[in-house]
């Protein structure tokens, strides 16, 4: 199992360092726009050297502007644990052939199988669907069958799950064999801290208090 945190906030990723099942975070613009941070180099920077002291193995982070050979070089050059996000369209490729480093390279916006073929044969680490948007744009049955074909065309990349709404949607899916995610703020502080294990452990430390003779 192989776990993402998928936001920009520091904060939540303060609240979730040391826990040891993070892969690294993912980040693109919007998630820097809802975090309040501008996209500037400067900035990606700033954020890089928060997560490697925070302990996150790797930072993911998307390219933007008019140039997106330069901006993935920038991106890659921040330091040797930073991934680039690059959209799987045509753009995108060929941005992605000339930084010509696919073991550093996650391509996002992922709705159609095709997209998942074209990153395997381009060897990429991951390639990143985005389920919730699928769902909704095409229905529920639609995009399970879709993801069912890309999990068979990720024959040379990991599929990295991403845009997702619930922990029952995670499960879900995590059911079906997939084993890559990118989990936003409200799943990542939620998922493992079901109400039933709270009650539990609130048992466990109540007799672990309580006072009884010696034996």
């Amino acid at each position: 199992m192989i776990l993402f945190l998928d936001t920009a906030d520091t904060k939540v990723w303060d609240q979730l360092s040391g826990t040891g099942y993070w892969a690294g975070i993912t980040t693109n613009p919007l998630l820097l726009q809802r975090a309040g941070v501008a996209c500037t180099l400067a900035n990606l920077a700033a954020l890089y050297d928060t997560a490697m002291a925070l302990g996150y193995p790797t930072l993911h982070v998307q390219v933007f502007g008019d140039d997106w050979v330069q901006c993935g070089r920038d991106i890659l050059a921040l330091g040797p644990h930073t991934r680039v996000k690059i959209p799987a369209i045509e753009r995108g490729f060929k941005a992605a052939h000339a930084i010509a480093c696919p073991e550093r390279t996650t391509f996002t916006a992922v709705y159609a199988t095709g997209q998942v073929m074209a990153a395997s044969a381009f060897g990429a680490a991951y390639c990143a669907p985005y389920y919730a948007r699928l769902s909704e744009a095409s229905g529920a049955a639609h995009a399970d069958s879709a993801f069912s074909q890309m999990a068979s065309a990720a024959t040379h990349t990991q599929l990295l799950i991403a845009s997702l709404r619930s922990v029952e949607q995670v499960a879900d899916l995590a059911g079906r064999g997939f084993d890559c995610f990118a989990l936003p703020p409200a799943i990542a502080t939620a998922w493992t801290d079901p109400a039933l294990a709270l009650a539990a452990v609130d048992d466990f430390e109540m007799a672990a208090r309580t006072q009884l003779p010696p034996l």
